[in-house]
């Protein structure tokens, strides 16, 4: 019986081992979910690839779909063994088969939570490569990790008492009221962090304001990809003076913030190190690398022949140079000298097709090449071809083939101690791996002691910085770089510097990219990169907010040095970007920038991250140009299907603003069923996509009133109380709002709207007073309160009310020209009443002068103009001064060229004859009393004063 040596017995016990370890490994790696129960949440981190599941919350279910059948099921072995949470899930179901329009064979596992309070997040962790699922509940004084909830307001409260809830939202708010909460929040589409701040009640006793988790706020700080979401949900405070006057001070810098121009931003492809070519094939062939020496002819026969067939080689006598091979065979055997003899037949092939190659010939060459390389052990002859080969696989771009070459001719170069040799293939492995992708070998050769004995410290470098950026390990390249600046000589490798300032872009801190940028291009403008490089540079200026001047130069220099077409091209469009839609106040120098959106027909067709920029660039030209119902044709002209969600969420924010346009256009022009036909068919597209804009819901539901449809507006009432405690849209607003309150506020102003147009006075009194509570300094309360006034006759009321308003009006907040109508009625008509002449003439000529250029288009407001013009001549006219007399003719026929067809027109008339009279012109007086008889238009009474007149003056005549 033979014993088992005792080194077999190692091995095969550290074979057993290593099975074991992998097989536990793998056991572990097919672990599909994760639970975590914190004390505010649950979170499950489920490990798949991204775009494996889909995620959504209906009611109180969430539905995870996917379409991969084996995911499915593991997923359903595992959660039929999870034990579920009470107080965040009730059960969970699994649906073989939850097709929709979305999805066709789509898989869906129902997951039923506890109640509609719970809530559910999702995002993706590229880092773990895994989903992370978080549940919490939205009320009472639980803290909320991903929503900002201080305390839910008391159900059916009528006092002031309760605390509103918080809702983070953009920065670019303005502020409403001093008492305010500010929740930092950062924007998951543009990468502005921003915050807002929202007016609150007071709080009282009873209801104490929750005080920071300091243990969460450390943990959410940690968790970087949750931090990018959520950061500091608790703190509560208000904005300072400095801080109102910063935002103010922004809202009056020339240019728009950078969300508003070309936003769309991609990463640039990493470089590799470039490598040169060994020979140039179209003129050169094997033997440059290994020379076909002369033979010593005088020693013996056999050497004589050698050299024959040399020299017939060299003088391209091909047909005498095989018959001399063969006959070297015959007489001396296959194998003598068959290296030199196979070498000499494939040159022989190559030089006769260097310049037209035949593809047949010159492959029957390479081949011969392949097979002496492999069968020869001559080192020299090894080592020529293989250079050879290179050379001509390099040119081809066949990054396998030069691996695999690469491979064996560095292990030839290492077995033979020939160093110096090995630096050639080792260069040419890092390339072809780099061109391949392989990351990871990369790392392992760079490693290597014999290649960072051979090659420059800073190539490997290079090539290790190539490495993480494409595999997307930003940080790792950062540290890496940052660990060996110190030693590295100046200047620093283009590929090291050119790849480190990519990532130091792609992790948001432009100041370092900036620079790293303007050093690349400073140092290597050749390099065909450099273009990307000075579009990053003004990029990176553009992002830091700079100074605009300096941006838009470096905007031009990119335009003006870059040799990449698509670069130069993304340069123009980011540069019209920033002059002609960012840009406040446009001159026409702006507009004609335009034509750099214009590509040369020539020109390379841009790529589809390219062509999404130029879209949107194209788009909000048309939007600040205020075309909006150009820019609708053009938006649904954009296929935003195919987009990425977050990409196809910009340009619906866009279009959200796009239907506001139109029907801000309509409202001003009082066509309210205009606005509601515009809202009723672009609401469900753009509008409901993004987040709530309360200022239109309030125009549609005062479009409604105006119209007296008082079904459409409950149900708009309805459906805008429900979003109330939604996030306000803040971005993008390219049509100032003016407009500070809240929705619920705008809700309360609905309801007073809609029963001033029902004449329920009393009711109107209360609301408003009610209003007044809820937003203690608005100023348009006012308004209300003077038109309430004036329909009960209370006319001084009504005067002291509107008086408040107009000196309190320090911006504009009512667009309605009828709404302007009925308060400059209010207020004429009640200065008139109350006997008030002269101030009436004051404020009536004021108000004909400030409106007009206002409610052109609008008759109500014209019929009132009118009025207040008639009234003005009334009032002139009883007077009955030489010097207002004086004033007649001109004033008169002022308001017959500006109301041809008044019904005024008689009165007017009459006026006008009694003016020309007292001002010694009898004849055009008595012309104006005849026209007046004549007319079949005018009424009798007139016609009978007219009569009366003429008849006095003609007793004048007579007496005299």
């Amino acid at each position: 019986m033979k014993i088992c040596p005792i080194k077999k017995f190692f091995k095969f016990l550290t074979i057993c081992f290593v099975l074991s370890f992998v097989l536990a490994n793998s056991a572990i790696a097919q672990v599909l979910l994760d639970q975590e129960k914190a004390t505010t949440y649950l979170r499950w981190n489920l490990f798949t690839g991204r775009d494996q599941l889909q995620f959504s919350k209906v009611g109180n279910k969430v539905v995870i779909k996917t379409l991969n059948t084996e995911l499915f099921n593991n997923l359903k072995n595992e959660l039929t063994d999870v034990k579920l949470d009470p107080q965040y899930l009730n059960k969970i179901d699994f649906k073989d088969n939850a097709n929709s329009s979305g999805a066709m064979n789509a898989m869906a596992i129902e997951i039923e939570l506890k109640d509609t309070n719970v809530e559910m997040f999702s995002f993706y962790r590229e880092r773990d490569k895994k989903y992370v699922l978080d549940f919490w509940t939205d009320g009472g004084d639980s803290v909320s990790v991903n929503r900002a909830a201080v305390l839910k307001p008391a159900e059916n409260a009528t006092t002031g008492n309760d605390v509103e809830k918080v809702i983070p939202a953009p920065k670019k708010a303005a502020p409403i009221a001093a008492s305010s909460i500010e929740l930092a929040a950062k924007s998951t589409e543009p990468k502005i962090i921003a915050a807002k701040s929202v007016t609150t009640k007071a709080v009282t006793k009873e209801q104490p304001m929750p005080k920071a988790d300091v243990s969460l706020e450390k943990k959410i700080e940690a968790d970087k990809v949750l931090s990018s979401f959520v950061v500091d949900p608790n703190r509560i405070s208000k904005k300072s003076m400095a801080e109102l006057d910063a935002e103010e001070a922004d809202s009056k810098k020339p240019y728009r913030d950078f969300r508003y121009g070309a936003t769309f931003i991609w990463d640039y492809d990493p470089i590799a190190p470039a490598y040169k070519q060994l020979v140039n094939l179209k003129t050169k062939i094997p033997e440059i690398f290994y020379p076909i020496a002369n033979r010593n002819f005088k020693k013996s026969e056999q050497e004589s022949h050698l050299q024959l067939t040399i020299n017939l080689y060299r003088k391209k006598k091909w047909g005498l140079m095989y018959k001399s091979m063969k006959l070297f065979e015959q007489k001396y055997g296959a194998k003598t000298e068959w290296e030199l003899t196979e070498f000499i037949k494939a040159n022989a092939i190559l030089r006769e097709n260097v310049d037209v190659p035949n593809q047949e010939l010159f492959k029957n060459a390479l081949t011969m090449l392949t097979n002496l390389s492999e069968k020869t052990e001559n080192y020299e002859l090894k080592k020529g071809i293989y250079k050879y080969l290179l050379s001509y696989y390099i040119e081809r771009n066949e990054s396998l083939k030069i691996l695999q070459l690469a491979k064996t001719y560095y292990a030839g170069t290492r077995d033979n101690f020939d160093f110096e040799e090995s630096i050639i293939p080792a260069e040419a492995m890092l390339n072809s791996l780099a061109k391949l992708g392989q990351i990871d070998k990369i790392r392992e050769l760079s490693q290597e002691k014999t290649m960072k004995k051979i090659l420059p410290a800073q190539l490997l470098l290079a090539y290790q910085s190539y490495a993480y950026l494409r595999g997307g390990d930003l940080t790792a390249l950062v540290n890496f770089y940052e660990a060996n600046k110190a030693g590295l000589a100046k200047p620093i490798d283009p590929v090291i510097m050119y790849n480190t300032a990519e990532a130091y872009f792609r992790l948001g801190r432009f100041q370092e990219a900036m620079n790293l940028y303007t050093e690349f291009t400073k140092n290597y403008s050749y390099e065909f990169v450099a273009s990307n490089a000075h579009l990053r540079t003004a990029l990176c200026s553009d992002l830091m907010d700079k100074n605009y001047n300096e941006t838009l130069d470096l905007y031009k220099k990119a335009i003006d040095s870059s040799v990449d077409g698509q670069v130069s091209y993304e340069a123009r469009v980011r540069y019209v970007a920033f002059r002609s839609v960012r840009k406040r106040v446009l001159d026409d120098r702006d507009i004609e920038m335009r034509i750099f959106l214009e590509q040369d027909k020539s020109a390379v067709t841009p790529d589809k991250n390219l062509t999404k920029l130029l879209q949107q660039v194209r788009l909000r030209t048309l939007i600040v140009d205020g075309k909006f119902k150009e820019a609708l044709a053009y938006l649904s002209l954009i296929p935003t299907i195919g987009m990425a969600k977050i990409d196809g969420r910009i340009f619906e924010g866009d279009g959200a603003e796009i239907v506001y346009g139109i029907i801000s256009d309509f409202y001003k022009k009082s066509e309210y069923s205009q606005v509601i036909k515009a809202w009723q068919t672009y609401k469900d597209k753009y509008v409901d996509k993004v987040a709530m804009d309360p200022y239109m819901n309030f125009v549609v539901g005062s479009s409604y009133v105006k119209l007296g449809l008082y079904k459409g507006f409950d149900d708009v009432y309805a459906a805008f109380e429900k979003l109330k405690d939604t996030p306000n849209r803040t971005f993008p607003i390219w049509i100032e709002r003016n407009q500070e309150l809240k929705a619920s506020d705008l809700l309360a102003e609905l309801v007073i709207v809609k029963d001033i147009k029902l004449k329920n006075w009393d009711l109107v009194s209360k609301n408003i007073a009610a209003f007044e509570k809820r937003v203690p300094n608005y100023n348009k309360a006012n308004y209300y309160k003077g038109l309430v006034s004036f329909n009960q006759k209370d006319y001084t009321g009504a005067i002291s009310h509107l008086e408040n308003f107009f000196s309190g009006q320090n911006q504009r907040i009512i667009y309605d020209p009828s709404d302007v109508a009925d308060m400059i009625r209010a207020y004429t008509d009640s200065i008139y009443e109350l006997g008030q002449t002269d101030k009436f003439l004051k404020v009536s000529e004021a108000i004909l002068s400030d409106t007009s250029s206002f409610g052109t288009d609008n008759a109500y407001i014209q019929n009132v103009r009118e009025r207040i013009a008639y009234l003005g001549i009334e009032i002139t006219a009883g007077k009955g001064t030489t010097n207002n007399y004086m004033l007649f003719e001109k004033k008169i026929n002022d308001f017959k060229k500006a109301y041809p067809k008044s019904v005024y027109t008689g009165r007017v008339n009459y006026i006008l004859g009694q003016a020309m009279v007292a001002n010694q012109k009898v004849k055009e007086g008595r012309e104006v009393f005849s026209a007046l008889v004549n007319d079949k238009t005018t009424s009798d009474y007139l016609k009978e004063l007219a009569k009366s007149e003429l008849g006095l003056l003609n007793l004048k005549e007579r007496t005299l």
